[in-house]
């Protein structure tokens, strides 16, 4: 049994979720609207403001497909995830920190210094946003949009352009992860 999958999701007073099938619901709320397919072998029941997300043979839970069991809580915390996509936009938040690097938008493009021979140009997907602010020695970049994967995913491509070094401290890391800074190899004299 799946502990997220038995959660039950809220429907804030501002959504409005409509069944158009068994498998596929829309939701509609104040910025925008999402449509949602449920994987195969699950239902959705609405109560009042409630949302359940169940496997379709609950007759003995302990029975349930392996595969089922797996998705469960991944089916559940997509539903809810695109829930709170039409009344709230999800944001990353990376740090970027080197001497000599740089990050600026310019149109729909991201510029990168990254100690490169050349800039690194990042296109910025539809429907992400992107602020720099610049702070002493350092570049935050803030992604945010209504789709927390999409989110996820740029955030994930950014960091990888320059990955923090450990022993340096340079490149990307996201604000809330530590990075343990390890001392530089020293070579004894002869």
């Amino acid at each position: 049994m799946s502990k997220l999958g038995k959660k039950v999701i809220k429907i804030p007073e501002k959504v409005i979720i409509e069944k158009i099938s068994d498998d596929l619901l829309k939701i509609k709320g104040p910025l925008g609207e999402a449509d949602y397919k449920l994987p195969e072998g699950f239902l959705i029941e609405i109560k009042e403001n409630e949302i359940y997300v169940r496997p379709k043979d609950i007759k003995d839970p302990n029975r349930v497909n392996k595969k089922i069991k797996r998705m469960w809580g991944t089916a559940r915390a997509l539903l809810n995830n695109k829930i709170l996509s039409t009344f709230q936009e999800f944001e990353k938040v990376l740090i970027l920190q080197g001497l000599g690097y740089n990050a600026e938008v310019v149109g729909d493009e991201i510029r990168f210094k990254l100690g490169f021979s050349h800039h690194v140009i990042v296109k910025i997907p539809e429907g992400i946003k992107v602020k720099i602010e610049s702070l002493k020695n350092q570049f935050r970049i803030i992604v945010s949009g209504k789709d927390k994967e999409r989110v996820g995913e740029f955030s994930a491509f950014i960091r990888k352009l320059k990955v923090r070094d450990v022993y340096k401290v340079k490149g990307f890391r996201y604000e809330d992860e530590f990075v343990k800074v390890k001392p530089v190899k020293k070579t004894v004299g002869k």
